[in-house]
């Protein structure tokens, strides 16, 4: 498992080379279940800067996957919790640093809901 996410983590760094600067890779650190039994898990994933405050990309977690758009501070995203259950977010992204974004979402599914909180580093 950790092979293959070292050899995403170098993909990623390759693609952040040959793209331009509007695609970047990220890597995050989520806080899942806020209100209940606290989960960390770590996530990885492109975003493309659209101009104008907006933007777009996906990220996963090996299991959990969603693609978001967002404009200024708020984001929505749809993805898969891995059971094959559609999974809603609906956030909020504040800029910590240059590189450095905290997230706050709420995650929504048939099965559950819960507040994730997740500081993403953009390279």
């Amino acid at each position: 498992m950790k092979k293959n996410i070292l050899s995403i983590l170098v993909a990623i760094s390759l693609i952040s080379i040959i793209l331009p600067k509007d695609v970047s890779p990220v890597l995050s650190i989520r806080h899942d279940d806020l209100s209940g039994g606290l989960t960390v898990s770590d996530a990885i994933g492109l975003k493309m800067d659209l101009g104008n405050s907006r933007f777009t990309g996906f990220d996963t977690d090996g299991t959990d996957y969603r693609i978001y758009v967002g404009w200024g501070f708020g984001k929505i995203g749809f993805g898969d919790d891995g059971s094959g259950t559609g999974e809603y977010t609906v956030g909020a992204t504040y800029q910590i640093l240059n590189n450095i974004l905290m997230d706050l979402d709420y995650v929504y599914n048939e099965n559950n809901q819960n507040l994730r909180l997740g500081i993403e580093i953009h390279f």
